[in-house]
């Protein structure tokens, strides 16, 4: 049976077993890193807010605070009923409400229009989008949106596009082999309730998540496309416990079906996450993950019930069944010091095997990778001057398996940080909004291994190819393969129309640098935007 099968049965005994008197979680879209307003809440001593899960819990944040005062922070707004204009530049468009329910619909779009300057090439995107969301009754909360996309990418994105088939975490474009623009569309949707009182709360829909304090996560991040999820939630106190089943794709199909409707491998994923505030200021998690195709060599597999257990460690059973699973295991951790900053990390483990990792020989399998970042909010005293930086690194093969088909990806897309693995980075951002002005900067810098392109030995980066493939078993580095050096930076300044879709106009320039020793790829980007930014799309590779 499938997976969607068996995600409608639980919810259908969940939703029985469901208390009517309890307020339902609404689970916040507003999650694009450039524009996020709610940190400094999160982030302070004693809020108990479990930071590390993403998209925000927008039920536990107006326990917080006033969400409306901090939108609007600035922002004036005409008094009186507005006419749908009004609403357009202002507020929800549609709303309806009463005491016992409400919907709201609005638009989304993204017309963009820029200049690659180093191959005199004109980029625009043309995206057109509806969300709706609401609650009905006390204990029902859903969100849906869609998007319908055009776009010709700068030089880089396009490559990436054409390499990989997907439009990086938008999905599969449907002519990536040809010069035409890129066309894509995407969903997501879910609904919510909580099964026993605030305490449990069940999620089901298709969409994505993100785990860590970082700009990047190494456990799991929503880097990838959209994917079909059933997600239980469970805090008690300073404790909070979510797990997630999971159904992925792999694009990696045989040629000569590519393009006869054929249906793409299927796999599925597991993940545990348990999370604790000790204090008021430091909170610790432990992460993990296990990934299985759907089929075989033994033949149909499908959901394995083994791992429905929701408390259970993954490797044992692993062990157990004799299975060819892949397995990832991680921590999270985050200190905040003074009232508005916090120091956060991560480590991942792949493999493990104690007298190979301390024995000094660089074993291809001492697979792990961690993450160190800073981030503080109204830096020297001033108001929504925000700062983040971070230094992520990955050994290579961490995320790659035998076969793509239990790699630790979707859609052609890792479900961790966007570079794969093999590699060394440094990120920054600085942000600082002056009532509707919003100005943005990043700078990257990076260090990675590079397969080569004239033989299919793995270096260990792309995790779509197999473990199998390595150069031997000793003497593996970070960087090595191709070495590749990586600087990019995107500055941009924005005028926020509407806080309450993030309808915003915006003008920015993007500068990328690729070298290594066999060629040079530059990009020089300015572009314009009339757009509504909602959710995080990662073009900073």
């Amino acid at each position: 049976m499938k997976l969607k099968t068996h995600l409608y049965k639980i919810l259908f005994i969940a939703i029985i077993c469901a208390s009517h008197q309890t307020k339902a979680q609404e689970v916040s879209y507003y999650d694009n890193w450039q524009f996020h307003p709610f940190g400094k809440v999160l982030y302070q001593p004693g809020t108990n807010y479990h930071t590390s899960l993403r998209p925000i819990d927008y039920t536990k944040l107006q326990q917080l605070t006033n969400v409306d005062s901090i939108l609007y922070d600035g922002i004036k707004v005409p008094d009186g009923k507005l006419n749908i204009w009004k609403r357009f530049l202002h507020d929800d468009l549609i709303k309806w409400e009463n005491e016992d329910w409400w919907v709201k619909i609005n638009p989304l779009f993204d017309f963009n229009v820029g200049q690659e300057r180093i191959e005199n090439k004109t980029t625009w995107t043309n995206t057109r989008g509806i969300s709706v969301d609401g609650k009905l009754g006390k204990s029902f909360y859903f969100y849906a949106d869609f998007y319908e996309n055009q776009a010709v990418f700068p030089n880089y994105i396009d490559d990436f596009v054409r390499t990989n088939k997907v439009v990086p975490g938008q999905g599969k474009s449907k002519n990536f082999a040809n010069e035409s623009p890129h066309d894509f569309s995407q969903a997501t949707g879910y609904i919510s309730f909580n099964a026993y009182k605030e305490y449990i709360n069940i999620q089901m829909g298709n969409g994505k998540m993100f785990i860590g304090d970082g700009h990047r996560s190494l456990l799991l991040s929503d880097n990838a496309f959209s994917y079909p999820f059933l997600r239980l939630n469970a805090e008690f106190g300073k404790i909070k416990y979510m797990i997630q089943w999971a159904q992925h794709r792999d694009l990696n199909i045989d040629p000569a079906l590519e393009g006869n409707d054929a249906r793409y491998p299927e796999k599925y994923s597991v993940s545990h996450y348990l999370t604790a505030n000790i204090g008021n200021r430091l909170s610790l998690g432990f992460f993990e993950n296990v990934v299985w195709a759907a089929q075989d060599t033994m033949g149909y597999r499908g959901f394995d019930f083994t791992y429905l257990n929701p408390f259970a460690f993954f490797r044992p059973i692993e062990y157990a069944t004799g299975s060819p699973d892949a397995v990832t295991m991680g921590l999270n951790a985050k200190y905040i010091v003074g009232n508005k900053s916090a120091f956060y990390g991560q480590f991942v483990l792949g493999e493990f095997k104690f007298d190979e990792v301390f024995g000094g020989n660089k074993w291809w399998a001492n697979k792990h990778g961690f993450q160190l970042g800073f981030k503080s909010f109204d830096v020297f005293k001033i108001n929504k001057l925000d700062f983040q930086t971070e230094y992520n690194q990955v050994r290579p093969y961490t995320y790659s398996h035998r076969e793509s088909i239990t790699n630790y990806g979707h859609y052609n897309q890792s479900l961790a940080h966007p570079l794969g693995a093999n590699f060394r980075e440094s990120v920054t951002h600085i942000k600082y909004q002056y009532r509707r002005f919003i100005f943005n900067a990043e700078f990257m810098l990076a260090m990675y291994g590079k397969d080569y392109e004239d033989d299919d030995i793995s270096w260990g980066k792309d995790i779509y190819k197999s473990n199998d493939n390595r150069p031997g078993d000793y003497g593996h580095y970070i960087g090595q393969g191709l070495k590749t050096n990586l600087y990019y930076t995107d500055l941009s300044v924005s005028y926020l129309i509407n806080p309450r879709n993030n309808f915003n106009i915006a003008l920015g320039t993007r500068l990328r640098r690729e070298s290594n020793n066999l060629q040079v790829l530059e990009t020089q980007q300015v572009w314009f935007a009339i757009r509504t930014s909602l959710k995080n799309l990662y073009y900073d590779f």
